[in-house]
């Protein structure tokens, strides 16, 4: 599996940056993707920056299950995730974390790439 465009591994996590106008469906898949990459060359660390992907709107609470569970599958317990997307796309009672969360994804949204990689970093959440 080669690495996903807009993928860099940096000291101890990688990121990724995908770029786009696509629809919500296309950008699950992308960062499903990446985190499968991720979790087969053995980063435990993404950080996964949704800020530049464009072309849907906002996401219902289907959506939100459905992109929860697909993340959760796709780091199989192994990838810690943290998510930076535009604030009107963050549910704020963040019910897409929750859902991934209850299948074992170590995952969090922000809206800041400083404060996302502050908490993926966070050695005292191993």
């Amino acid at each position: 599996m080669n690495a996903p465009e807009s993928f860099q591994v940096a000291e101890g996590y990688a990121i990724y940056r995908p770029i786009g106008n696509v629809s919500l469906q296309e950008a699950i898949s992308l960062v499903s993707q990446a985190i499968t990459f991720a979790r087969n060359i053995q980063i435990r660390r993404l950080l996964v920056d949704s800020t530049k992907l464009t072309g849907f709107g906002p996401i219902g609470t289907v959506d939100r299950y459905k992109m929860g569970e697909q993340f959760a599958d796709a780091g199989k317990l192994s990838v810690r995730l943290a998510m930076v997307a535009r604030a009107e796309l963050i549910d704020p009672q963040r019910f897409g974390v929750t859902v991934a969360r209850n299948r074992g994804l170590d995952v969090d949204v922000f809206t800041s790439e400083a404060k996302a990689l502050a908490w993926l970093l966070d050695l005292k959440a191993e």
